[in-house]
């Protein structure tokens, strides 16, 4: 999961109103709260503060967005649209606008919030994050060198190994590939090696 290092910031003028674009890391719709209330408070002599934030991966991903006061769809959709186009995650894009007096319309709206969205995004550096989880099994030794070898090929680290009357492995796992693991398994012993997942909610079933 790609997710921001660090913030970011972005800001121009269309026709003397001034858009401010910042990108901000949250793992939560409460931060993005707290950070939207800090802005305010912040900015409170601006007319606008917009946001979209994109909150965990795709399979069980939490989106928001606000127009705050803009005419419907004319400010956080487009700003959602260009945050989720990014593939940047666990990410809250905030615009401030300080109304410069001359209305941009609708048209004139979608792009500045966009433009906004892009420009802070373009300056982030991001990097990846990954959901390991800690995961064990235990197999015959006849089938121990292909079992290793299906959690290697699929990604997974082996962080212990144990030998008694069969092995027991644990290793560390991406939980986008615990699918993929559990059926590699499922074809190298004719489903008979089960693999345990930590805080396991049905992932990869």
């Amino acid at each position: 999961m790609i997710v921001p290092a660090g913030p970011a910031q972005y800001e121009f003028t269309v026709k003397r109103s001034r858009f401010i674009g910042e990108v901000w890391s949250i793992a939560s719709r409460e931060e993005a709260e707290t950070i939207l209330r800090d802005l305010r408070a912040i900015h409170a002599d601006a007319r606008h503060v917009v946001y979209a934030f994109v909150i965990g991966d795709e399979s069980s991903e939490l989106l928001g967005m606000s127009d705050d006061g803009e005419p419907r769809g004319t400010a956080g959709r487009p700003v959602l649209e260009v945050l989720k186009g990014s593939g940047v995650r666990n990410c809250m894009v905030t615009v401030v606008r300080y109304f410069g007096g001359t209305k941009l319309g609708t048209g004139g709206l979608v792009h500045a919030y966009g433009d906004a969205a892009k420009g802070c995004l373009a300056r982030v550096e991001t990097e990846e994050r990954r959901d390991l989880r800690r995961a064990w099994l235990t197999c015959p030794y006849e089938r121990h060198q292909a079992v290793r070898s299906s959690l290697i090929d699929a990604g997974a680290e082996i962080v212990d190994e144990s030998f008694a009357e069969t092995v027991s492995m644990a290793c560390l796992v991406e939980r986008d590939a615990v699918g993929d693991i559990r059926r590699r398994l499922s074809d190298v012993s004719r489903g008979t090696i089960t693999l345990t997942v930590e805080g396991d909610d049905g992932i990869g079933e």
